[in-house]
Protein backbone atom coordinates (compact mmCIF):
# COMPACT_ATOMS: atom_id res chain seq x y z
CA UNK A 1 0.00 0.00 0.00
CA UNK A 2 3.01 2.42 0.93
CA UNK A 3 4.66 1.69 -1.98
CA UNK A 4 1.38 2.63 -4.02
CA UNK A 5 0.94 5.84 -2.50
CA UNK A 6 4.69 6.50 -3.39
CA UNK A 7 4.04 6.01 -6.79
CA UNK A 8 1.76 7.93 -7.23
CA UNK A 9 2.70 10.52 -5.14
CA UNK A 10 2.63 13.40 -8.38
CA UNK A 11 -1.38 12.75 -8.93
CA UNK A 12 -1.65 13.63 -4.82
CA UNK A 13 0.96 16.62 -5.50
CA UNK A 14 -1.44 17.68 -8.40
CA UNK A 15 -5.14 16.90 -6.60
CA UNK A 16 -3.61 19.12 -3.55
CA UNK A 17 -2.15 22.12 -6.31
CA UNK A 18 -6.49 21.53 -7.18
CA UNK A 19 -7.54 22.33 -3.98
CA UNK A 20 -5.36 25.74 -3.80
CA UNK A 21 -6.43 26.45 -7.24
CA UNK A 22 -10.04 26.72 -6.06
CA UNK A 23 -9.17 28.24 -3.08
CA UNK A 24 -7.80 31.17 -5.00
CA UNK A 25 -10.56 31.16 -7.60
CA UNK A 26 -12.95 31.78 -4.39
CA UNK A 27 -10.77 34.20 -2.89
CA UNK A 28 -10.50 36.79 -6.32
CA UNK A 29 -14.05 36.28 -6.23
CA UNK A 30 -14.64 37.76 -3.25
CA UNK A 31 -12.16 40.39 -4.05
CA UNK A 32 -13.96 41.36 -7.54
CA UNK A 33 -17.24 41.75 -5.50
CA UNK A 34 -16.17 43.84 -3.13
CA UNK A 35 -17.12 47.84 -3.11
CA UNK A 36 -13.93 48.67 -4.72
CA UNK A 37 -14.05 45.82 -7.04
CA UNK A 38 -10.39 44.47 -7.53
CA UNK A 39 -9.63 44.61 -11.56
CA UNK A 40 -8.02 40.74 -12.22
CA UNK A 41 -4.76 42.45 -13.82
CA UNK A 42 -4.16 43.91 -9.66
CA UNK A 43 -5.56 40.16 -8.05
CA UNK A 44 -3.31 38.61 -10.89
CA UNK A 45 -0.21 41.31 -9.94
CA UNK A 46 -0.54 40.34 -6.12
CA UNK A 47 -0.96 36.93 -6.79
CA UNK A 48 1.83 36.15 -8.78
CA UNK A 49 3.87 39.15 -7.04
CA UNK A 50 3.86 36.99 -3.35
CA UNK A 51 4.05 33.59 -5.39
CA UNK A 52 8.03 35.36 -7.12
CA UNK A 53 8.69 36.70 -3.88
CA UNK A 54 7.98 32.84 -2.08
CA UNK A 55 10.26 31.34 -4.12
CA UNK A 56 12.89 32.90 -4.67
CA UNK A 57 13.26 33.29 -0.90
CA UNK A 58 12.76 29.60 -0.96
CA UNK A 59 15.24 29.23 -3.51
CA UNK A 60 17.96 31.07 -1.45
CA UNK A 61 17.03 29.26 1.95
CA UNK A 62 17.47 25.79 -0.03
CA UNK A 63 20.22 26.88 -2.05
CA UNK A 64 18.51 25.69 -5.05
CA UNK A 65 20.75 24.74 -7.56
CA UNK A 66 21.07 26.78 -10.60
CA UNK A 67 18.57 29.34 -8.87
CA UNK A 68 16.84 31.49 -10.50
CA UNK A 69 17.62 31.37 -13.81
CA UNK A 70 18.37 27.51 -14.27
CA UNK A 71 20.49 25.17 -16.53
CA UNK A 72 20.99 27.60 -19.17
CA UNK A 73 20.21 24.20 -21.60
CA UNK A 74 16.59 24.43 -20.45
CA UNK A 75 16.72 28.52 -19.57
CA UNK A 76 14.51 28.67 -23.32
CA UNK A 77 12.37 26.04 -22.27
CA UNK A 78 11.57 28.05 -18.77
CA UNK A 79 10.70 30.97 -20.60
CA UNK A 80 8.52 29.36 -23.15
CA UNK A 81 6.79 27.98 -19.87
CA UNK A 82 6.08 31.40 -18.68
CA UNK A 83 5.28 32.50 -21.75
CA UNK A 84 2.41 30.62 -22.03
CA UNK A 85 1.20 30.33 -18.65
CA UNK A 86 0.96 34.18 -19.01
CA UNK A 87 -1.23 33.78 -22.22
CA UNK A 88 -3.24 31.15 -19.96
CA UNK A 89 -4.05 33.59 -17.67
CA UNK A 90 -4.75 36.51 -19.73
CA UNK A 91 -6.94 34.13 -21.75
CA UNK A 92 -9.03 33.17 -18.71
CA UNK A 93 -9.17 36.52 -17.42
CA UNK A 94 -10.07 38.28 -20.65
CA UNK A 95 -12.46 36.15 -21.71
CA UNK A 96 -14.53 36.28 -17.96
CA UNK A 97 -15.29 40.07 -18.94
CA UNK A 98 -17.64 38.91 -21.73
CA UNK A 99 -18.47 35.38 -20.81
CA UNK A 100 -19.78 33.49 -17.60
CA UNK A 101 -17.76 31.91 -15.15
CA UNK A 102 -19.05 28.69 -16.25
CA UNK A 103 -18.38 29.17 -19.87
CA UNK A 104 -15.20 30.46 -19.28
CA UNK A 105 -14.30 27.50 -17.05
CA UNK A 106 -15.56 25.31 -19.48
CA UNK A 107 -12.96 25.96 -21.96
CA UNK A 108 -9.67 26.04 -19.95
CA UNK A 109 -10.21 22.18 -19.29
CA UNK A 110 -9.83 21.49 -22.91
CA UNK A 111 -6.07 22.35 -21.95
CA UNK A 112 -5.07 18.92 -20.59
CA UNK A 113 -6.98 17.07 -23.56
CA UNK A 114 -4.46 19.60 -25.87
CA UNK A 115 -1.02 18.92 -23.70
CA UNK A 116 -1.86 15.27 -23.40
CA UNK A 117 -1.95 14.57 -27.10
CA UNK A 118 1.05 17.28 -27.43
CA UNK A 119 3.53 15.24 -25.31
CA UNK A 120 2.11 11.59 -27.37
CA UNK A 121 3.51 13.59 -30.64
CA UNK A 122 6.59 15.71 -29.47
CA UNK A 123 10.04 13.94 -30.07
CA UNK A 124 11.65 13.26 -26.73
CA UNK A 125 8.53 12.83 -24.81
CA UNK A 126 6.35 10.23 -26.96
CA UNK A 127 4.19 9.57 -24.55
CA UNK A 128 1.13 7.16 -24.53
CA UNK A 129 -1.93 8.66 -25.66
CA UNK A 130 -3.64 5.50 -24.41
CA UNK A 131 -7.03 4.53 -25.35
CA UNK A 132 -7.99 4.48 -21.56
CA UNK A 133 -6.74 8.11 -20.77
CA UNK A 134 -8.48 9.21 -24.12
CA UNK A 135 -12.22 7.68 -22.93
CA UNK A 136 -10.62 9.29 -18.70
CA UNK A 137 -10.32 12.99 -20.48
CA UNK A 138 -13.77 12.77 -22.56
CA UNK A 139 -15.78 11.17 -19.63
CA UNK A 140 -14.19 14.16 -17.26
CA UNK A 141 -14.88 16.84 -19.88
CA UNK A 142 -18.43 16.23 -20.48
CA UNK A 143 -18.30 15.95 -17.05
CA UNK A 144 -17.34 19.60 -17.00
CA UNK A 145 -20.15 20.62 -18.93
CA UNK A 146 -22.48 18.95 -17.34
CA UNK A 147 -21.51 21.05 -14.39
CA UNK A 148 -21.09 24.02 -16.34
CA UNK A 149 -23.91 23.85 -18.78
CA UNK A 150 -22.71 26.21 -21.06
CA UNK A 151 -25.48 26.01 -23.21
CA UNK A 152 -26.12 30.16 -23.99
CA UNK A 153 -22.63 30.28 -25.02
CA UNK A 154 -22.94 28.25 -28.36
CA UNK A 155 -26.63 29.31 -28.47
CA UNK A 156 -25.37 32.95 -28.44
CA UNK A 157 -22.54 32.40 -30.92
CA UNK A 158 -24.52 30.13 -33.56
CA UNK A 159 -27.32 33.18 -33.25
CA UNK A 160 -27.44 35.81 -36.19
CA UNK A 161 -27.76 39.60 -35.69
CA UNK A 162 -25.63 41.89 -33.10
CA UNK A 163 -28.35 41.73 -30.85
CA UNK A 164 -27.34 42.69 -26.86
CA UNK A 165 -27.08 39.88 -24.00
CA UNK A 166 -26.74 40.51 -20.22
CA UNK A 167 -22.62 40.76 -19.50
CA UNK A 168 -21.35 38.31 -16.34
CA UNK A 169 -22.33 40.35 -13.05
CA UNK A 170 -24.76 42.68 -14.88
CA UNK A 171 -22.61 44.86 -16.42
CA UNK A 172 -22.60 46.49 -19.60
CA UNK A 173 -24.51 44.23 -22.60
CA UNK A 174 -22.30 42.37 -24.73
CA UNK A 175 -23.17 41.38 -28.27
CA UNK A 176 -22.50 38.21 -29.90
CA UNK A 177 -19.16 39.56 -31.78
CA UNK A 178 -17.50 40.39 -28.62
CA UNK A 179 -18.62 36.85 -27.64
CA UNK A 180 -17.28 35.39 -30.37
CA UNK A 181 -14.06 37.57 -29.75
CA UNK A 182 -14.30 36.09 -26.45
CA UNK A 183 -14.24 32.54 -27.12
CA UNK A 184 -11.34 33.12 -29.22
CA UNK A 185 -8.86 34.92 -26.72
CA UNK A 186 -10.20 31.74 -24.57
CA UNK A 187 -8.69 28.97 -27.07
CA UNK A 188 -5.83 31.35 -27.36
CA UNK A 189 -5.73 30.72 -23.49
CA UNK A 190 -6.03 27.00 -23.99
CA UNK A 191 -3.06 26.57 -26.51
CA UNK A 192 -0.72 29.14 -23.75
CA UNK A 193 -2.11 26.35 -20.68
CA UNK A 194 -1.34 23.55 -22.65
CA UNK A 195 2.16 25.20 -23.89
CA UNK A 196 3.06 24.99 -20.42
CA UNK A 197 1.79 21.59 -19.35
CA UNK A 198 3.80 20.57 -21.77
CA UNK A 199 7.05 22.42 -21.39
CA UNK A 200 7.05 21.29 -17.76
CA UNK A 201 7.62 17.47 -19.06
CA UNK A 202 10.10 18.74 -21.38
CA UNK A 203 11.95 19.98 -18.67
CA UNK A 204 11.43 17.41 -16.47
CA UNK A 205 14.31 17.05 -13.98
CA UNK A 206 16.38 19.21 -15.09
CA UNK A 207 15.21 22.31 -13.15
CA UNK A 208 13.72 22.80 -9.69
CA UNK A 209 9.55 23.34 -10.07
CA UNK A 210 10.28 26.42 -8.08
CA UNK A 211 12.76 27.58 -10.82
CA UNK A 212 9.82 27.18 -13.14
CA UNK A 213 7.46 29.04 -10.51
CA UNK A 214 9.17 32.09 -10.30
CA UNK A 215 9.84 32.81 -14.28
CA UNK A 216 6.22 32.13 -14.69
CA UNK A 217 4.98 33.99 -11.74
CA UNK A 218 7.70 37.05 -12.27
CA UNK A 219 6.34 37.57 -15.71
CA UNK A 220 3.21 37.57 -15.13
CA UNK A 221 3.50 40.48 -12.36
CA UNK A 222 5.79 42.26 -14.50
CA UNK A 223 3.20 42.41 -17.60
CA UNK A 224 0.24 42.96 -14.73
CA UNK A 225 2.06 46.21 -13.26
CA UNK A 226 2.95 47.18 -16.43
CA UNK A 227 -0.85 47.06 -17.56
CA UNK A 228 -1.84 48.51 -14.74
CA UNK A 229 0.19 51.67 -14.68
CA UNK A 230 -0.10 52.25 -18.57
CA UNK A 231 -3.56 51.17 -19.83
CA UNK A 232 -6.17 54.37 -18.63
CA UNK A 233 -9.22 51.73 -19.20
CA UNK A 234 -8.46 49.36 -16.36
CA UNK A 235 -8.69 52.11 -13.86
CA UNK A 236 -4.96 51.91 -12.19
CA UNK A 237 -4.40 50.36 -9.00
CA UNK A 238 -7.23 50.03 -5.90
CA UNK A 239 -5.46 50.15 -2.74
CA UNK A 240 -7.11 47.64 0.19
CA UNK A 241 -8.69 50.02 3.12
CA UNK A 242 -9.43 47.17 5.23
CA UNK A 243 -7.50 44.05 7.05
CA UNK A 244 -10.20 41.49 5.34
CA UNK A 245 -9.35 43.15 2.23
CA UNK A 246 -5.17 42.88 2.82
CA UNK A 247 -6.65 38.87 4.05
CA UNK A 248 -7.45 38.02 1.04
CA UNK A 249 -4.83 39.38 -1.03
CA UNK A 250 -2.10 37.96 0.88
CA UNK A 251 -4.14 34.99 0.74
CA UNK A 252 -4.42 34.86 -3.34
CA UNK A 253 -0.91 34.98 -3.45
CA UNK A 254 -0.03 32.23 -0.69
CA UNK A 255 -2.65 29.70 -2.26
CA UNK A 256 -1.05 30.63 -5.58
CA UNK A 257 1.99 29.61 -4.62
CA UNK A 258 1.40 26.43 -3.11
CA UNK A 259 -0.70 25.73 -5.87
CA UNK A 260 1.71 26.34 -8.68
CA UNK A 261 4.80 24.39 -6.81
CA UNK A 262 2.68 21.66 -6.18
CA UNK A 263 1.47 21.25 -9.73
CA UNK A 264 4.90 21.99 -11.49
CA UNK A 265 6.16 19.03 -9.28
CA UNK A 266 3.35 17.02 -10.00
CA UNK A 267 3.69 17.55 -13.90
CA UNK A 268 7.39 16.62 -13.61
CA UNK A 269 6.55 13.34 -11.58
CA UNK A 270 3.57 12.45 -13.67
CA UNK A 271 3.31 12.07 -17.80
CA UNK A 272 0.49 14.43 -18.99
CA UNK A 273 -2.00 11.99 -19.73
CA UNK A 274 -2.31 10.80 -15.77
CA UNK A 275 -1.66 14.21 -14.50
CA UNK A 276 -3.91 16.71 -16.42
CA UNK A 277 -6.61 14.35 -15.88
CA UNK A 278 -6.90 14.88 -12.09
CA UNK A 279 -6.96 18.69 -12.60
CA UNK A 280 -10.61 18.01 -13.34
CA UNK A 281 -10.86 17.46 -9.59
CA UNK A 282 -11.01 21.34 -9.19
CA UNK A 283 -14.56 21.78 -10.13
CA UNK A 284 -15.63 19.67 -7.30
CA UNK A 285 -13.88 22.10 -5.04
CA UNK A 286 -15.49 24.62 -6.78
CA UNK A 287 -18.69 23.08 -5.81
CA UNK A 288 -18.02 23.23 -2.26
CA UNK A 289 -17.03 26.58 -1.98
CA UNK A 290 -20.02 27.61 -3.91
CA UNK A 291 -21.99 25.30 -1.09
CA UNK A 292 -20.37 26.64 2.05
CA UNK A 293 -19.91 30.47 0.97
CA UNK A 294 -22.94 30.83 -0.84
CA UNK A 295 -25.16 28.10 0.12
CA UNK A 296 -26.00 27.36 -3.29
CA UNK A 297 -26.67 23.62 -3.53
CA UNK A 298 -25.76 21.70 -7.05
CA UNK A 299 -28.50 20.27 -9.16
CA UNK A 300 -28.78 17.05 -10.41
CA UNK A 301 -26.64 17.58 -13.72
CA UNK A 302 -23.93 18.45 -11.35
CA UNK A 303 -23.76 15.73 -9.16
CA UNK A 304 -24.10 13.29 -12.22
CA UNK A 305 -20.73 15.28 -13.52
CA UNK A 306 -18.93 15.34 -10.58
CA UNK A 307 -19.18 11.63 -9.69
CA UNK A 308 -18.02 11.64 -13.93
CA UNK A 309 -14.93 14.00 -12.96
CA UNK A 310 -13.97 11.76 -9.68
CA UNK A 311 -14.21 8.51 -11.40
CA UNK A 312 -12.42 9.19 -14.16
CA UNK A 313 -9.68 11.00 -12.19
CA UNK A 314 -9.67 7.92 -10.03
CA UNK A 315 -9.18 5.49 -12.62
CA UNK A 316 -6.70 7.09 -14.15
CA UNK A 317 -5.11 7.84 -10.95
CA UNK A 318 -5.38 4.36 -9.43
CA UNK A 319 -4.13 2.62 -12.60
CA UNK A 320 -1.16 0.56 -12.78
CA UNK A 321 1.78 1.14 -15.41
CA UNK A 322 2.93 -1.76 -16.71
CA UNK A 323 6.88 -2.47 -16.06
CA UNK A 324 9.00 -5.30 -17.22
CA UNK A 325 9.43 -7.58 -13.90
CA UNK A 326 13.13 -8.03 -12.77
CA UNK A 327 13.91 -12.21 -13.14
CA UNK A 328 13.77 -14.03 -10.40
CA UNK A 329 16.49 -14.70 -8.19
CA UNK A 330 17.51 -18.03 -8.95
CA UNK A 331 18.68 -20.91 -6.46
CA UNK A 332 21.79 -22.44 -5.26
CA UNK A 333 20.72 -25.54 -6.85
CA UNK A 334 19.77 -23.63 -9.97
CA UNK A 335 23.06 -22.17 -9.97
CA UNK A 336 24.91 -25.41 -9.35
CA UNK A 337 23.11 -27.21 -12.19
CA UNK A 338 23.99 -24.29 -14.59
CA UNK A 339 27.64 -24.30 -13.78
CA UNK A 340 27.66 -28.14 -13.99
CA UNK A 341 25.39 -27.90 -17.64
CA UNK A 342 27.80 -25.28 -19.07
CA UNK A 343 30.83 -27.63 -18.25
CA UNK A 344 29.56 -30.19 -20.03
CA UNK A 345 28.21 -28.43 -22.81
CA UNK A 346 31.94 -27.27 -22.97
CA UNK A 347 33.44 -30.27 -22.90
CA UNK A 348 31.18 -31.99 -25.20
CA UNK A 349 32.12 -29.00 -27.40
CA UNK A 350 35.90 -29.45 -27.28
CA UNK A 351 35.76 -33.04 -27.89
CA UNK A 352 33.60 -32.47 -31.35
CA UNK A 353 36.26 -30.18 -32.41
CA UNK A 354 39.06 -32.40 -32.06
CA UNK A 355 37.19 -35.59 -34.07
CA UNK A 356 37.28 -33.03 -36.75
Amino acid sequence: MKASIWDNRGLFLILISQFFCSTMSLTARLLETTPERFHPLQILFARQTITSTGSFIWMRWNSVSHAPLGEKGVRWLLVLRGIGGFWGVFGLYYSLTYLDLSDATVITFLAPIVATWACSVIPGLNEPFTRHEILAGVVSFLGVVLIARPGDLFASVAGAGDEAESAPGGGEDVIPHQRLVAVAVALLGVLGASTAYTTIRLIGPRAHPLIAVNYFATLCAIVSLVSLLFIPSIGGIVWPTSAYQCALLGGIGVSGFVMQFCLTAGLQLEKVGRGTNMMYTQMLFALFWERLIWGTSPGWLSIFGSIMILGSALYVGTRKQKKAEPPAARTDEEVGFMERRGSIDLQEEEEQQRRT
